[in-house]
Order: structure tokens, then C-alpha cells, then sequence
């Protein structure tokens, strides 16, 4: 088999199954759930491209290079989570279904999952928490298994994760999933999660509410960015404070419109020169010179190691909420 057949056979192979225009997947449970996911996608970017209005959402959940690497990933990810799990329990107390080759449905809210791997525990199996010393998850029965690959980071939890294994057991009406996260140094970190019932009841609502939008064309309102959360506007100092930003905020339209100004007269005064075809002259008060310089190409260089250091970084923007 020649590469080019090899990928192609690896791309045909069965992957994910949900049908993410007539039910709703777990990919996207996080901006569901929040408005707005970890990888930025929106609720009102999952609306959009289950209505057709927009193609593809792929850009904003996670580049192609990223689940193509996951894919390949997955087999390795299985293999080292048995083993994992066989040193906390008899082999053949574990069932392993890979792939998965049916997706799961709940048509109550037109939500489907597509498990990368399932397992069942014929007996109770107590898994550690990461992180949290003597804290374990006891499991038995059918666990969801998500398979995760990072290349940022330590193999942490995202909150993506918990959303999708949450909408998961929706699907599968299971209590127990694991997430086996392989870090970008190889290293596998198996998270127990159990069924959260209070945050299912709410994102039930939010998925109805989703279903709600797409059958009317209703669009979602713009996203509020939950880290704002400190409200300035009640202290003695808020008006002093408003003042400071405005004039900052008009200092920075100045300096924009200086700077353009500056370079619509540097480019003046350059066709000048070039109309008389000299390159220093002197005119009144002033000295004038026009030269080419030239970058020179530069070897690559390894940059030599500093200390790490922190600053104060202050951003400002308008809060669109409150412009009249």
C-alpha cells in the first residue's frame, strides 16, 4: 500500500458519526452550555451552521491539523488507558469497545454523541483523582471513555472536556466517564467524571433554548465576557476613572491619526525628491535625506536563554453595552 493509499484508507476509516445538522453534538456542548466554548466558537456560531447559514464552524473549535492528530492519536490513547487501568484492576474485570461504531441519540432534544471508546466494569473499580491526594472515583458498569491529545500545556482538564463527557451520558444515560488526556510529552492523565445532574438540568434548557433559535432563525445576542466581572461604576472614584479613560481613548485616535498623517507627508516629500531625482537637498530650515537601506539576510540564530520576568500590561476597550 503506497503512502497516498495508506492516508486515504485512513481518512475513509469510520470516524465520528453524529449528523451535527439534525441533532446536536457533544463537540459542541461547551459554547452551548457557556455562550461561548474555550476554542471560540459561539452558541450563535453553532445556530448558524446547524440552520446552513454558514458552512463550517471548524476554524473556531480546532484547526485540521489538530484532529487529524487526534485521530491518529486515539488507537495509542486506548491502549495506554487499559494499561492504566490494569494496574488498578484485573484485565478481565475490564470490556473494551473501540471503535465505537454507533453513535448515541437522545431525539427528546435531538442530541447525539459519537464515544471514542467505551469500557465496562464488571466490578467496582476505584480511580484516582488526579492532583488530589487519596480522592478516588469508584466506577462500575458502562464508562465513557473521550480520548484527548494536547500539545499546550500539562495534560490538564479543560472545561470543554466535563461539557462533552456531561452531554455523553446524556446520550448514553450512563453515570461514570473517563478522560484520558496524552500531553504533548507523552504523558497520560485519566480523569474520573461522574454524572452531574444539576449542570445537566440547566444545559438540557440551553439546548432546548438552541433548538428554540434554530427553528425561528432567532440569532443569540452578542456573548457577555464573563471576565468582567468587577463592577467599577458604584465607587467615589468611577467618575475620575471615566475621565482618565476617555481622554486616554482620545489620545489614542490622536496618535492614529498622526501617525497617518505623518506618513501621507513623508510620502509627499519623498515624490518630490524622486521628481528631481536627488536624494539630499536642504530648503529653508531644513536638511533632507532619502536613502535605501537594505535588510541584509540573517543566519538563523538560536536565541540564548533569559530569566523569566513579569509587567503590567493594561488593555482598554469600549464596552459596546453602554456606547451611546
Amino acid at each position: 500500500m503506497s503512502v497516498t493509499e495508506y492516508m486515504k484508507w485512513f481518512e475513509d476509516h469510520p470516524g465520528k458519526m453524529t449528523d451535527t445538522y439534525s441533532h446536536l453534538g457533544s463537540s459542541n456542548s461547551d459554547p452551548i452550555a457557556y455562550g461561548k466554548g474555550e476554542y471560540g466558537a459561539t452558541a450563535e456560531d453553532i445556530r448558524k451552521y446547524t440552520s446552513g447559514e454558514t458552512g463550517s464552524i471548524g476554524l473556531k473549535m480546532a484547526n485540521e491539523d489538530a484532529l487529524y492528530r487526534g485521530k491518529v492519536l486515539e488507537a495509542p490513547n486506548v491502549l495506554m488507558t487499559l494499561r492504566y487501568l490494569s494496574k488498578l484492576t484485573n484485565p478481565d474485570n475490564i470490556t473494551s469497545t473501540y471503535p465505537v461504531m454507533e453513535p448515541d441519540v437522545y431525539e427528546a432534544l435531538q442530541m447525539a454523541s459519537s464515544v471514542d471508546h467505551k469500557l465496562y466494569f464488571h466490578k467496582p473499580v476505584h480511580i484516582p483523582v488526579p492532583g488530589v491526594k487519596d480522592q478516588f472515583v469508584t466506577m462500575q458498569g458502562e464508562v465513557i471513555n473521550e480520548l484527548k491529545s494536547q500539545m499546550v500545556g500539562n495534560g490538564e482538564l479543560m472545561r470543554n472536556y466535563i461539557s462533552q463527557v456531561q452531554h455523553q451520558m446524556v446520550c448514553t444515560g450512563g453515570d461514570f466517564a473517563l478522560v484520558s488526556v496524552l500531553s504533548k510529552n507523552g504523558q497520560l492523565t485519566v480523569y474520573p467524571i461522574e454524572r452531574d445532574n444539576e449542570w445537566i438540568a440547566d444545559y438540557l434548557k440551553e439546548v432546548a433554548e438552541f433548538w428554540r433559535r434554530v427553528e425561528e432563525n432567532d440569532p443569540y445576542p452578542e456573548p457577555i465576557d464573563n471576565d468582567y466581572v468587577a463592577d467599577l461604576n458604584s465607587l467615589d472614584e468611577s467618575d475620575t476613572l471615566i475621565d482618565l479613560l476617555e481622554k486616554r481613548q482620545m489620545f489614542e485616535t490622536q496618535r492614529k491619526q498622526f501617525d497617518d498623517d505623518k506618513k501621507a507627508i513623508d510620502e509627499g516629500i519623498k515624490q518630490v525628491l524622486k521628481r528631481f531625482d536627488v536624494s539630499k537637498a536642504f530648503v529653508g530650515p531644513f536638511k533632507i535625506s532619502l536613502t535605501t537601506v537594505e535588510r541584509k539576510p540573517q543566519p538563523e540564530r538560536v536565541v540564548p536563554a533569559t530569566p523569566g520576568s513579569t509587567y503590567e500590561k493594561l488593555t482598554v476597550s469600549l464596552n459596546k453595552e453602554n456606547v451611546q
